[in-house]
C-alpha cells in the first residue's frame, strides 16, 4: 500500500459510542499517512454528530444496514461513493456484506465470523494468549494492516467541538456560568452502574462543600433515573436527559465541563476525547479493556487487587460496582478538581 494508497477510503465505523472514540486515533494516523485521499466514515444513524469536525476524515456517511432489504439499499448507497478501500472496524458478518456491496475493490477487516472470502486483505487478529489488548490497540492493527505501515502516531483519542454544537450547548445550560461537574449514572447494564443514593450524595457535596454546578446526563431510556437521582438529591441539578441533547451538544457540554464522574459507557470516552478531566467507576467489567492513554482520569476499581491473570466480567460478584464508596469517589473528584499536576492520576484501592 505504501506506493499505491487508495484515492477514497472508506471507513465503517463501529456501532458503539466509546469505540467509535477509540479509533480516532487510528483515523489521524492514516490522515497523516495519506494527505492527498478522501476519507470517509461511515456510522450507523446518529453517530455522525460524534464525528462532527473532525479533521481526521472528509465526510461522515450513516447507513442502517439492519435487514436484507436495508443492507442491499445501504450498499447501494456507499457503492455510489466510489471507494477504492474499505475499512471494516467491526467483527461482523454484516459489515463484510456491506463493504462487498459497496463495489470497493480493496476491503480490510479481522478474519473472523468466516466472512474471510468477503475480504481482499483479511487480518489475523493478535491471539487472546499475547493478553489483553485495547479495542484501540485492534483499530490500530486494522489501520496498520490496511496501509501496509507500521503505526506512529498519537494514541490518545480525539473529537472536535463545532461553533455550531457549542450554541446549541449554551441554548441547554450555560457553560460559562462558573465550573460544573457532569455525572452519567447509566450504563447499558444495570450491573455496571454506581448507584443512584451515592451519586446523588456525591453532587450534594460537590455542590455545598465547593459551589460547584451539578448536570446529569442520559440517554433517552435513562430519564427516569436521572430525575430519581434529582429528586434524591439536597442541591440543583440541571437534568441533560430530559433536555434532549444529542451527542455533538454533548460533546461540548463535556468539554466545558470542570470533572465528568461516570459509570463505565460512552459518555466516559467522549469526555476523554475532548480533554476533560474522569473519573471513572469500573465494577464487574475489566478497566483494562479500555485503557486510554495520555489523558487526566482516575479509574476507580470495585476489586483493585484482582490477580491480572482474572478479569473482572468472569469475577462478578467480587467486583460488585457497590463496593466503591462516596468517600473514594469524592476523594478522587476533587484531586481532580483541584490538584496543581495536570498528569494521570492511578487509582487507589476501593474499600
Amino acid at each position: 500500500m505504501k506506493d499505491q494508497q487508495p484515492h477514497h477510503l472508506m471507513v465503517l465505523m463501529p456501532s458503539w459510542v466509546g469505540d467509535i472514540v477509540m479509533a480516532t486515533p487510528s483515523l489521524g494516523w492514516m490522515r497523516d499517512r495519506m494527505k492527498d485521499a478522501r476519507i470517509t466514515a461511515v456510522t450507523r444513524p446518529g453517530m455522525s454528530p460524534l464525528l462532527a469536525g473532525l479533521e481526521a476524515i472528509d465526510d461522515c456517511l450513516e447507513v442502517d444496514p439492519r435487514g436484507v432489504a436495508r443492507l442491499l439499499k445501504a450498499g447501494r448507497s456507499l457503492s455510489r461513493l466510489q471507494p477504492d478501500h474499505t475499512l471494516i472496524l467491526p467483527n461482523s458478518m454484516r459489515s463484510a456484506l456491506l463493504a462487498f456491496l459497496s463495489r470497493s475493490r480493496e476491503r480490510s477487516g479481522f478474519r473472523r465470523q468466516g466472512r474471510g472470502f468477503l475480504l481482499t486483505r483479511p487480518i489475523s487478529p493478535i491471539s487472546p494468549e499475547a493478553g489483553i489488548r485495547t479495542t484501540l490497540d485492534d483499530y490500530i492493527q486494522l489501520a496498520e494492516g490496511c496501509l501496509d505501515e507500521t503505526f506512529n502516531g498519537s494514541r490518545t483519542p480525539h473529537l472536535n467541538v463545532t461553533e455550531e454544537e457549542r450554541l446549541a450547548a449554551e441554548a441547554i445550560m450555560p457553560l460559562e456560568d462558573g465550573d460544573f461537574v457532569v455525572m452519567v449514572p447509566g450504563a447499558n447494564r444495570t450491573d455496571k452502574r454506581w448507584p443512584s443514593d451515592r451519586f446523588a450524595r456525591v453532587a450534594e457535596h460537590l455542590n455545598h462543600e465547593h459551589g460547584l454546578r451539578i448536570a446529569l446526563t442520559g440517554s433517552p431510556a435513562e430519564s427516569s433515573l436521572v430525575r430519581d437521582i434529582i429528586e434524591d438529591a439536597r442541591c440543583p441539578i440541571i437534568d441533560l436527559a430530559s433536555a434532549g441533547s444529542g451527542l455533538g451538544t454533548l460533546k461540548a457540554i463535556l468539554q466545558a465541563a470542570a470533572l465528568v464522574i461516570t459509570n463505565d459507557t460512552g459518555p466516559r470516552h467522549i469526555a476523554a476525547a475532548v480533554g476533560t478531566p474522569i473519573v471513572s467507576l469500573f465494577g464487574p467489567t475489566d478497566h483494562r479493556w479500555t485503557i486510554l492513554p495520555d489523558i487526566r482520569e482516575h479509574r476507580l476499581l470495585a476489586e483493585p487487587f484482582l490477580p491480572d491473570v482474572m478479569t473482572a466480567d468472569k469475577c462478578t460478584q467480587v467486583c460488585r460496582i457497590d463496593r466503591i464508596t462516596m468517600e473514594d469517589v469524592t476523594s478522587a473528584a476533587e484531586e481532580l478538581l483541584f490538584a496543581d499536576s495536570d498528569s494521570a492520576v492511578a487509582a487507589p484501592p476501593a474499600e
